[in-house]
Protein backbone atom coordinates (compact mmCIF):
# COMPACT_ATOMS: atom_id res chain seq x y z
CA UNK A 1 0.00 0.00 0.00
CA UNK A 2 2.74 2.43 0.62
CA UNK A 3 4.87 1.46 -2.37
CA UNK A 4 1.37 2.24 -4.37
CA UNK A 5 0.87 5.93 -2.33
CA UNK A 6 4.28 7.18 -3.80
CA UNK A 7 2.67 8.87 -6.61
CA UNK A 8 0.75 10.62 -4.39
CA UNK A 9 3.12 11.72 -2.58
CA UNK A 10 4.73 13.15 -6.07
CA UNK A 11 2.31 14.86 -6.91
CA UNK A 12 1.51 16.99 -3.83
CA UNK A 13 5.02 17.93 -3.98
CA UNK A 14 4.62 19.13 -7.29
CA UNK A 15 3.09 22.39 -6.46
CA UNK A 16 5.42 23.13 -3.66
CA UNK A 17 8.44 23.27 -6.53
CA UNK A 18 6.48 24.82 -9.60
CA UNK A 19 6.02 29.00 -8.26
CA UNK A 20 1.89 29.31 -8.64
CA UNK A 21 -0.88 30.85 -7.36
CA UNK A 22 -1.64 28.03 -4.98
CA UNK A 23 -1.58 27.84 -1.09
CA UNK A 24 -1.11 24.11 1.44
CA UNK A 25 -3.65 23.48 3.56
CA UNK A 26 -5.43 20.62 5.23
CA UNK A 27 -2.60 18.20 3.65
CA UNK A 28 -3.43 19.57 -0.33
CA UNK A 29 -3.06 22.50 -2.02
CA UNK A 30 -5.45 25.09 -3.14
CA UNK A 31 -5.43 27.56 -5.86
CA UNK A 32 -5.58 32.14 -5.36
CA UNK A 33 -8.13 32.51 -7.48
CA UNK A 34 -7.82 36.25 -6.43
CA UNK A 35 -4.03 35.72 -7.74
CA UNK A 36 -5.10 34.86 -10.77
CA UNK A 37 -5.88 38.23 -13.18
CA UNK A 38 -1.67 38.95 -12.16
CA UNK A 39 -0.27 35.72 -13.59
CA UNK A 40 1.42 35.56 -17.23
CA UNK A 41 0.03 32.89 -19.76
CA UNK A 42 3.71 31.17 -19.46
CA UNK A 43 2.32 31.12 -15.13
CA UNK A 44 -0.88 29.02 -16.91
CA UNK A 45 0.84 26.73 -19.23
CA UNK A 46 3.10 26.21 -16.53
CA UNK A 47 0.16 25.70 -14.00
CA UNK A 48 -1.77 23.54 -16.44
CA UNK A 49 1.31 21.14 -16.91
CA UNK A 50 1.84 20.72 -13.11
CA UNK A 51 -1.94 20.03 -12.41
CA UNK A 52 -2.26 17.40 -15.12
CA UNK A 53 1.14 15.47 -14.11
CA UNK A 54 -0.34 15.71 -10.62
CA UNK A 55 -3.71 14.51 -11.35
CA UNK A 56 -2.42 11.64 -13.46
CA UNK A 57 -0.09 10.25 -10.86
CA UNK A 58 -3.22 10.67 -8.20
CA UNK A 59 -5.15 8.50 -10.93
CA UNK A 60 -2.96 6.15 -10.79
CA UNK A 61 -2.37 5.60 -7.02
CA UNK A 62 -5.94 5.29 -7.02
CA UNK A 63 -6.33 2.90 -9.45
CA UNK A 64 -3.43 1.07 -8.49
CA UNK A 65 -4.67 0.81 -4.42
CA UNK A 66 -8.22 -0.32 -5.92
CA UNK A 67 -6.68 -3.07 -7.52
CA UNK A 68 -4.80 -4.33 -4.60
CA UNK A 69 -8.52 -3.91 -2.84
CA UNK A 70 -10.02 -6.07 -5.99
CA UNK A 71 -6.88 -8.68 -5.92
CA UNK A 72 -7.71 -9.10 -2.16
CA UNK A 73 -11.22 -9.37 -2.54
CA UNK A 74 -11.23 -11.84 -5.16
CA UNK A 75 -8.17 -13.71 -4.95
CA UNK A 76 -6.98 -12.47 -8.61
CA UNK A 77 -3.46 -12.45 -9.45
CA UNK A 78 -2.57 -9.03 -8.65
CA UNK A 79 -0.03 -8.80 -11.24
CA UNK A 80 -2.07 -9.88 -14.02
CA UNK A 81 -4.65 -7.76 -13.07
CA UNK A 82 -2.32 -4.88 -12.86
CA UNK A 83 -1.08 -5.66 -16.22
CA UNK A 84 -4.54 -5.75 -17.47
CA UNK A 85 -6.47 -2.97 -16.93
CA UNK A 86 -3.88 -0.02 -15.55
CA UNK A 87 -3.69 1.77 -18.11
CA UNK A 88 -7.19 1.95 -19.22
CA UNK A 89 -8.26 2.40 -15.73
CA UNK A 90 -6.10 5.00 -14.82
CA UNK A 91 -7.33 6.88 -17.81
CA UNK A 92 -10.81 7.05 -17.07
CA UNK A 93 -9.95 7.68 -13.40
CA UNK A 94 -8.08 10.88 -14.97
CA UNK A 95 -10.92 12.15 -17.31
CA UNK A 96 -12.84 11.91 -14.66
CA UNK A 97 -10.77 14.14 -12.23
CA UNK A 98 -10.43 16.67 -14.87
CA UNK A 99 -13.93 16.87 -15.70
CA UNK A 100 -14.58 17.52 -11.78
CA UNK A 101 -11.76 20.24 -11.58
CA UNK A 102 -13.04 21.92 -14.30
CA UNK A 103 -16.33 21.92 -12.87
CA UNK A 104 -15.37 23.11 -9.14
CA UNK A 105 -12.89 25.69 -10.97
CA UNK A 106 -16.23 27.35 -12.86
CA UNK A 107 -18.26 26.77 -9.92
CA UNK A 108 -15.34 28.87 -7.82
CA UNK A 109 -15.43 31.94 -10.51
CA UNK A 110 -19.28 31.98 -10.74
CA UNK A 111 -19.47 32.08 -7.44
CA UNK A 112 -17.00 34.48 -6.80
CA UNK A 113 -18.15 36.91 -8.97
CA UNK A 114 -21.35 37.06 -7.76
CA UNK A 115 -19.87 37.63 -4.36
CA UNK A 116 -21.72 33.71 -2.96
CA UNK A 117 -18.19 31.93 -3.14
CA UNK A 118 -17.96 31.16 0.97
CA UNK A 119 -20.89 29.10 1.47
CA UNK A 120 -22.70 28.98 -1.96
CA UNK A 121 -19.13 27.51 -3.53
CA UNK A 122 -19.13 24.41 -0.94
CA UNK A 123 -22.52 23.72 -1.30
CA UNK A 124 -22.29 23.48 -5.30
CA UNK A 125 -19.02 21.78 -5.12
CA UNK A 126 -20.50 18.71 -2.25
CA UNK A 127 -23.37 18.16 -4.73
CA UNK A 128 -21.34 18.02 -7.88
CA UNK A 129 -19.01 16.07 -6.41
CA UNK A 130 -21.47 13.13 -5.32
CA UNK A 131 -21.23 11.26 -9.01
CA UNK A 132 -17.58 11.13 -8.46
CA UNK A 133 -17.23 9.63 -5.36
CA UNK A 134 -17.82 6.07 -5.81
CA UNK A 135 -16.98 6.42 -9.84
CA UNK A 136 -13.33 4.88 -9.20
CA UNK A 137 -14.54 2.05 -7.21
CA UNK A 138 -16.71 1.58 -9.57
CA UNK A 139 -14.57 1.72 -12.76
CA UNK A 140 -11.50 -0.47 -11.01
CA UNK A 141 -13.55 -2.88 -8.61
CA UNK A 142 -17.06 -3.13 -10.95
CA UNK A 143 -15.17 -2.90 -14.46
CA UNK A 144 -17.84 -0.01 -14.98
CA UNK A 145 -17.65 2.78 -17.97
CA UNK A 146 -17.57 6.04 -16.83
CA UNK A 147 -20.73 6.97 -17.32
CA UNK A 148 -22.33 4.06 -16.03
CA UNK A 149 -20.13 4.40 -13.10
CA UNK A 150 -20.75 8.24 -12.37
CA UNK A 151 -24.55 6.56 -12.46
CA UNK A 152 -23.62 4.17 -9.90
CA UNK A 153 -21.89 6.53 -7.57
CA UNK A 154 -24.88 8.77 -7.53
CA UNK A 155 -27.51 6.52 -6.68
CA UNK A 156 -25.01 4.58 -4.38
CA UNK A 157 -24.36 7.91 -2.28
CA UNK A 158 -27.98 8.98 -2.73
CA UNK A 159 -28.88 5.56 -0.76
CA UNK A 160 -26.61 5.73 2.15
CA UNK A 161 -25.83 9.25 2.59
CA UNK A 162 -24.33 9.13 6.12
CA UNK A 163 -21.89 7.14 5.03
CA UNK A 164 -21.09 9.78 2.39
CA UNK A 165 -21.25 12.55 5.39
CA UNK A 166 -18.72 10.24 7.47
CA UNK A 167 -16.59 10.05 5.13
CA UNK A 168 -16.17 13.30 4.50
CA UNK A 169 -15.63 13.97 8.27
CA UNK A 170 -13.28 11.79 8.93
CA UNK A 171 -11.77 13.20 5.63
CA UNK A 172 -11.38 16.53 7.67
CA UNK A 173 -10.77 15.72 11.14
CA UNK A 174 -7.69 13.75 10.07
CA UNK A 175 -6.37 16.36 7.65
CA UNK A 176 -6.93 19.03 10.13
CA UNK A 177 -5.65 17.38 12.74
CA UNK A 178 -2.20 17.19 10.76
CA UNK A 179 -2.25 21.01 10.02
CA UNK A 180 -3.20 21.79 13.94
CA UNK A 181 -0.44 19.67 14.71
CA UNK A 182 2.35 21.08 12.35
CA UNK A 183 1.47 24.20 12.97
CA UNK A 184 1.40 24.24 16.42
CA UNK A 185 4.95 23.29 15.90
CA UNK A 186 5.73 26.27 14.83
CA UNK A 187 8.31 24.26 11.90
CA UNK A 188 7.91 26.64 8.79
CA UNK A 189 8.16 24.93 5.42
CA UNK A 190 9.43 21.80 6.97
CA UNK A 191 6.09 21.40 8.32
CA UNK A 192 4.19 21.88 5.43
CA UNK A 193 6.25 18.91 3.74
CA UNK A 194 5.63 16.76 6.62
CA UNK A 195 2.00 17.09 6.26
CA UNK A 196 2.19 15.99 2.74
CA UNK A 197 3.88 13.43 3.34
CA UNK A 198 1.95 11.68 6.02
CA UNK A 199 -1.25 12.85 4.04
CA UNK A 200 0.11 10.67 0.98
CA UNK A 201 1.38 8.24 2.82
CA UNK A 202 -1.08 7.52 5.45
CA UNK A 203 -4.09 9.89 5.12
CA UNK A 204 -5.31 9.31 1.71
CA UNK A 205 -4.34 5.95 0.94
CA UNK A 206 -6.60 5.27 4.31
CA UNK A 207 -9.30 7.11 2.49
CA UNK A 208 -9.10 5.61 -0.17
CA UNK A 209 -9.44 2.44 1.37
CA UNK A 210 -12.20 3.33 3.54
CA UNK A 211 -13.93 4.66 0.10
CA UNK A 212 -14.10 1.57 -1.41
CA UNK A 213 -14.51 -0.45 1.54
CA UNK A 214 -17.86 2.04 1.66
CA UNK A 215 -18.68 0.83 -1.85
CA UNK A 216 -18.48 -2.69 -1.28
CA UNK A 217 -20.77 -2.49 1.54
CA UNK A 218 -23.31 -3.13 -1.91
CA UNK A 219 -22.89 -6.87 -1.89
CA UNK A 220 -24.55 -8.14 0.71
CA UNK A 221 -21.91 -11.11 1.21
CA UNK A 222 -19.32 -8.04 2.28
CA UNK A 223 -21.72 -6.28 4.37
Amino acid sequence: MLFFSIPLLISFAIPIFVDLPTFPTIGAMYLRFNSLPDITQMDIAIMLISYIVSMCLVSFAIVDINLLIKSERTMLNIKKEFLKGVTRYTLNVFWLFLTLTILLFIIQLVTQSLGFNEWLGPILALIVSIPFFYAPAGLVIDDLSPGRALTKSTKQVLGNIPLFILWILIGVIMLSILDVIFLSLNLGGVGSFMVIILNSLIVMPFLIVLQTQMYLKKYSIIS
